[in-house]
């Protein structure tokens, strides 16, 4: 396995939404206690919409996957704002 990427996922009702952070800068303690305290400071209102915070892990590999396909859209998006496309 490559190296370990920690993330940040949200949840609503039980399904992802999005990732929220990633890093391989910090410890999992740091990334978990942060998950944690995200989930503390979530209101009633997000809580009873089914809001959370999960911790997860990942791989460099999964990391530069994502940043390739990010580049690549962002690219595309540039290219239709200049060219009217």
């Amino acid at each position: 396995m490559g190296k370990e990427v920690f993330e940040i996922h949200k949840y609503q009702n039980g399904e992802l939404k999005y990732v929220v952070a990633r890093t391989n800068k910090h410890t999992e303690a740091k990334v978990r206690n942060d998950v944690e305290r995200m989930n503390d400071m979530l209101s009633e209102e997000f809580k009873s919409k089914g809001i959370s915070y999960v911790f997860a892990l990942g791989t460099m590999a999964d990391y530069m996957k994502n940043v390739g396909k990010k580049q690549k859209e962002r690219a595309r998006s540039e290219k239709g704002i200049l060219f009217g496309q």
